[in-house]
């Protein structure tokens, strides 16, 4: 998980629920003296109070991640997470200030598990041109089974675009780096044409994002467009774009 990714998941993202942030303060307050007593929470353990923070923070995201799959991010409060590890609200709120920043965790998680996916990929042995079309095909069906299959877990999603939270700008940032990192194999192995693979993936992202924005996609989904075929279209024309052609 990238450092930003982590951070996103640690205590401070947002003043308000509405997905506003407040960074460089939250984590002022992280890394100061705002430290939970480890004893007071039930926790006994030798590691450092690092690794106890680390602990909980992700026991609270655990819990946080369960209720909002369940019954959605608008419906999930601090006081139910707290009562279902057994602690106080106070106790959440030492790692999370606010139920928005819990949100943030919770949305960094899930956007980095689709993400894996094209790292994967990415890491591949075959062509660049068969990983770039590989990549484009299956963050695009991750995103769609969300929207049918995880409806809570794609409406975080939404408000975390519609609402421009950092997870959401971290999301499409992180995707176009490993659109690069991949172009730049590509180029480095003679596969594609360029010289820029920096710019060559802004422009794949910007050719992409309508497959892959959860917002773009369900406003897509409910004009019941033929969204495979404009896809593979639109995979087409980019890697026409890019590839060498033969001499």
């Amino acid at each position: 998980m990238s450092s930003l990714c982590t951070r996103l998941a640690d205590p401070g993202m947002q003043e308000k629920d509405s997905g506003s942030t407040s960074m460089v303060r939250d984590a002022d307050w992280a890394s100061r003296g705002h430290k939970p007593d480890a004893q007071a929470l039930g926790v006994y353990s030798a590691d450092s109070d690092g690794a106890v923070l680390a602990q909980w923070r992700k026991r609270i995201l655990d819990v946080a991640e369960e209720q909002i799959r369940r019954v959605g991010h608008r419906k999930t409060t601090v006081a139910d997470i707290a009562f279902d590890l057994g602690i106080s609200r106070a106790n959440v709120y030492r790692f999370f200030p606010t139920r928005a920043a819990i949100n943030q965790g919770v949305c960094a998680r899930i956007a980095n598990r689709i993400l894996d996916v094209a790292r994967e990929i990415s890491q591949g042995a075959v062509p660049a041109t068969i990983r770039l079309a590989e990549m484009f095909a299956a963050l695009h069906r991750h995103i769609q089974l969300q929207l049918a299959e995880e409806r809570h877990a794609h409406e975080l999603f939404v408000a975390a675009t519609d609402g421009k939270w950092e997870v959401a700008k971290w999301y499409f940032d992180e995707m176009t780096r490993i659109f690069e990192a991949t172009i730049r194999k590509g180029l480095e192995a003679g596969e594609l044409k360029g010289d820029d693979a920096g710019n060559a993936a802004r422009c794949v992202m910007v050719a992409l994002i309508p497959f892959v924005h959860p917002r773009l996609m369900e406003e897509r989904i409910s004009k019941d467009g033929d969204l495979k075929s404009e896809l593979e279209a639109q995979t087409h024309f980019v890697l026409r774009a890019l590839a060498k052609v033969p001499g």
